[in-house]
This record gives structure tokens, sequence and C-alpha cells, in this order.
């Protein structure tokens, strides 16, 4: 038996494992694989349900964040999840494990943060759980929320023709972490602070995300907390498809040029596989990409990127440079470099894979 088969296996793979060992069918629910749990309340009606653990150490440092930036971001990170599926949140619960050193003030001010962004999105807390921690301080939230049958957008979904847009620019959080773990940021300038505050507190496009389910044009969505090259991957898995990614078309914010040019980092690298920008993913009827920009465009005042195209997997099942991730039902992400497909050196989070968690 190998020493380590997680390493070996990484975090998806251990999930169709729980699969098989479970071995339940969950007839029409939509159950594993998603960004949340579909649960149908009658006709007109479905539930949706996520759950994340942050834990010390692995999704953030402690030191490294203020209490207020870890309130905000702890419940963003699950908005993000509802918004992955074209729902609109409603309800949180949060349990937390506690070590000495969070005192009533910095617990005040990591919900009164919490609050503020649930206040924002009409969400309300419903309960949870609390106890003490000896070493790692543990954050678990799960969130509730609702859509119609033809809201939900699944991973599953993606269609050979289709485009693939992402709702930002790219790898500014990976920045940020980058930042954060060179002891950068008391001498950070102007848009290094940028980096550190999409690191620190990650916007959840909630109301994108419920206008996108709106969408029939619109066919999978997935937001990127593991990065494109891991969770663009989840998508061509889900849908049996080949999903080419154009890396020159990749957007990168002027805050990470800057940076990357500053500290000598690869900025590409850093859009393609570095995770927690929590940007939306999705694909999309090349029919209608350009009036549905347009109209994203005025209604949010901020742009959508076409970063590649959905291809069919059984036209051409052997080219160079593809990768795998998530469950699979057999599907290919491809990195392209002026059209050409590249063997690219990138890689997502992986939490049994990688040496390092995140910060």
């Amino acid at each position: 038996m190998s020493k380590n088969p997680l390493k070996e296996i990484g975090e998806f793979g251990l999930i169709e494992q729980i699969q098989t060992w479970f071995g339940e069918t969950v007839g029409d629910l939509e159950a594993i694989g998603d960004d949340c749990t579909v649960i149908p309340r009658g006709n007109q009606s479905m539930e949706l349900i996520t759950t994340d653990l942050l834990i010390e150490g692995t999704h953030f440092l402690f030191e490294k964040i203020k209490p207020e930036d870890l309130g905000y971001k702890s419940l963003a990170v699950n908005l993000s999840d509802i918004a992955a599926m074209g729902g609109r949140p409603k309800s949180v619960w949060v349990s937390i494990g506690l070590t000495n050193r969070a005192d009533l003030r910095w617990l005040e001010l990591f919900f009164q943060s919490m609050h503020q962004l649930a206040h924002e999105h009409n969400v309300r807390l419903m309960g949870g759980d609390t106890t003490k921690s000896q070493q790692h301080m543990v954050i678990n939230i799960m969130v509730q929320g609702e859509a119609t049958p033809d809201q939900v957008k699944y991973r599953s979904s993606a269609r050979p023709g289709d485009v693939v847009f992402v709702t930002a620019p790219l790898g500014d959080s990976g920045g940020g972490l980058q930042l954060l773990l060179d002891d950068r940021k008391d001498q950070a300038g102007h848009n290094e602070k940028k980096l550190i505050r999409s690191h620190n507190r990650p916007y959840p496009f909630v109301n994108e995300g419920i206008w996108l389910g709106n969408q029939t044009a619109v066919h999978a969505l997935i937001d990127l907390s593991d990065g494109i090259s891991s969770d663009a991957g989840h998508v061509a898995n889900r849908s049996g498809v080949i999903i080419d990614i154009e890396l020159a078309d990749l957007p990168i914010s002027n805050a990470l040029i800057e940076a990357s040019t500053k500290h000598g980092w690869d900025a590409v690298n850093l859009a393609s596989s570095a995770g927690e920008d929590y940007v939306l993913l999705g694909t999309c009827d090349p029919s209608s990409w350009q009036s549905m920009k347009k109209s994203y465009s005025e209604t949010f005042h901020s742009d959508m990127y076409a970063v590649g195209h959905v291809r069919d997997r059984t036209k051409n099942q052997n080219r160079a440079g593809s990768k795998t991730a998530g469950l699979t039902t057999g599907g290919q992400l491809q990195f392209l470099k002026d059209g050409k497909p590249v063997d690219y050196e990138s890689h997502g989070f992986d939490h049994f894979r990688s040496q390092t968690g995140k910060a």
C-alpha cells in the first residue's frame, strides 16, 4: 500500500472514492460533484446547499489576516458557490472552533464583517456551533439558497461550440497571497494593496450569478476557487467535452502586471493556476455571446471576457498537453498559445497533492 495514497489520488479522487464507499443513488438530487447540492422543492423551486471548511494554516494565516477580513471571506466563498449555480443565497449557519488567541474584540470584528456582507445580500444567520480548538482555528460555513429549475446551472452542461467566459481578471488573489507569504504587506504600494485585498476580501459575484442563471444562453457555470486550470477541468470532465483555453486571452489586471514586473512573477501562470479569485466561469451559446456580453456590461458596469471554446471530445481524443481534473466522465482541458496546443505547466490547487495550502 502506498505511504500517501491521498497525494496520489488528490482531492477529487478522494471524493470519487467516497461516492464508491457510500454506493448510494440520489435519485433526482444533484449531490456530489457540483458547487452545491440541489434539492427539488416542488415543481417550481430548487433548494441549493453548500458548505466549506476554512482551516488555519491551510486557508488562512491567523497573524496575516484581520478578523474583519476573515469574517467577510468566510461567508463570501460560500456565497460564491450559490452564485455559481445561478441561485440566490438565503440563510447561513456558522460553526467555529476557537483558539485562545481569538478574544471577544476579535470575534466582534469577525462577526460584524460577516453580518455586513450577509445583510448586503439579505442572508440570515440561522444557527451553527462553537467549540474550543487546542491548536488551529477551524471555520465551517453552510449556506442555503434557492433558484427555479430553469435558473440552476450545472458543471455538466457545457456544449460543443460554446464560448468559455469569465467575469473578471484572474490571478489577483494569487498575487496577493504571494505578497503576504513574502511579508511585503507593510511595504505594499497602491496596486499591491489591491492584490492583497483581492485575496483577503474576494468579491462574491452573487447578483451576477443570479443574472447569469436567468440567461438561457448560459449552459455551464462554476466559480474559480482552485484556479482556472483546475476548475475549467471540472467542467470539461463533468460535461464530457474538451475545453480549449487560450493563454493570451486570460484577462490580467494592471495591478497584477505591475506587481509581476516588479517581483519577477509569471503573471500568466498566476492567472491560469492561482486559486481563490472566486470569479465565475461559464459557457454560453456562441450566437448569444456578443449580445449577452453587452447586456452584462450595461447591467453591472464591468466586462466579461471570452477565454476559450468547448469542443466535442470524440473528434480528437489525443491532443498533446491535455489536462484532466475533477469527477470524471471523460473530458479534457487544453491550453493553447496563439491557437496551438501547448503542454503548459499550470495546475490548480488540490488539498492533498499540494505541498502547502492556501492562506
